[in-house]
């Protein structure tokens, strides 16, 4: 069983960022106002979008909130770009924290063609609705802090940052954190840490923190041992549809851990995963293949998965592509190209593709 990397610990923070967007507000159908003058000096009656700027005007903060973003989007008023970042701000600068929030994620992701990407606003803005304890803020700001490619870097703020943000709840930052400690990203490795937030974020449903839960219980690693847990927690992601999840419970079957051994069960499992898209899967579908176990022996389709693997980068089946390719096992035999595979495996520091490399290597020399 490999432990899968779900992503790398920068995916899992970008991602973190584009699961909070700013949502067009649905404004109220229009409708009009009485203000109860005398008849005598009763004027026009006044729609709700004049009210609603009159409010703005007045220095009502969440007016200008919900007025700048019927302005951004053009919902209720005609569409103005410029004008609705302004009564944004107005509002954020009022201490309104919906509107620290919404301009927060606006400048962190930006609006193609409108409002263009500004880490330091976005630090600005963002920081303000995390002070007011927003969870969502708190998380963007620790994942843009947080990121390698971001001009406002701060390492040390961002743990702290996704840290709070993951006390209130926040899942995603969880997940994060789990990760996080689990590869000593940032912070010192410690899998203890790692699976405290990994269980957090698990009890919440998350499925992908179910199922690296169930791999720390496989391995010992920060949890107690023990395959009954690992199983259960491996379930309870496979019904949310972890690919990941499936391909491990694929792997227990096939050595009998906490049920007994069962290899067409283990193919099963290994083809939903592979068929979406999970490069352990195909990985796994493509040895059952090889060694006719659990299904009938066929070199080309274990060359077609494998294949599958090996062009997510997966470094095992790159190996055993590569090692396919060389001998003729269900394609014509191609050198060159085997070359290539084990290569592409030796250099993510796969020891038998190393191995063969070196091997090679010393066949060679005179």
């Amino acid at each position: 069983m490999r432990r899968k990397n779900f992503g790398r610990a920068m995916v899992v923070l970008a991602a973190m960022a584009s699961l909070c967007g700013c949502v067009h507000l649905r404004m109220p159908a229009a409708r009009t106002w009485s203000w109860n003058w005398p008849p005598w000096t009763r004027r026009a009656e006044v729609t709700a979008d004049e009210a609603l700027t009159a409010d703005a005007s007045a220095g009502d903060a969440s007016a200008q909130y919900t007025l700048g973003f019927s302005l951004l989007y053009g919902e209720g008023l005609p569409r103005d770009v410029g004008e609705g970042l302004a009564w944004l701000r107005k509002s954020g600068e009022s201490g309104f924290l919906k509107a620290q929030a919404a301009l927060g994620l606006l400048y962190m992701k930006g609006m193609p063609g409108d409002v263009s990407v500004d880490e330091r606003q976005a630090v600005q803005w963002l920081e303000m609705a995390a002070r007011q304890g927003h969870a969502s803020s708190q998380a963007s700001l620790g994942a843009l802090l947080l990121s390698q490619s971001s001009a406002v870097r701060d390492p040390e703020a961002g743990v702290v940052w996704l840290k709070r943000a993951a006390g209130q709840g926040d899942v995603t930052a969880q997940v994060a954190l789990g990760l996080m400690y689990h590869k000593g990203y940032v912070v010192a490795q410690n899998d203890e840490e790692s699976v405290r937030w990994y269980s957090k974020a698990a009890g919440q449903g998350r499925a992908d923190a179910q199922t690296q839960l169930g791999i720390a219980h496989y391995r010992g690693r920060g949890a107690a041992q023990s395959f009954t847990e690992a199983r259960a927690w491996f379930e309870r992601a496979a019904a949310q549809g972890d690919a990941l999840a499936m391909s491990n419970l694929g792997v227990m079957a096939s050595r009998g851990e906490a049920m007994p051994r069962d290899d067409a069960r283990a193919v099963a499992w290994f083809r939903k995963a592979a068929e979406i898209g999970n490069d352990d899967g195909q990985s796994n579908l493509g040895a059952a293949y090889y060694k006719g176990i659990g299904v009938e022996q066929s070199y080309t389709e274990a060359l077609t998965w494998f294949r599958k693997a090996a062009d997510q980068g997966h470094a095992g089946s790159q190996f055993r592509l590569g090692l396919m390719l060389a001998s003729g096992q269900g394609a014509v035999a191609d050198a060159a190209a085997a070359a290539v595979w084990v290569d592409k495996a030796a250099r993510q520091g796969f020891p038998p593709a190393v191995k063969w490399l070196k091997e090679m290597d010393a066949k060679l020399e005179p």
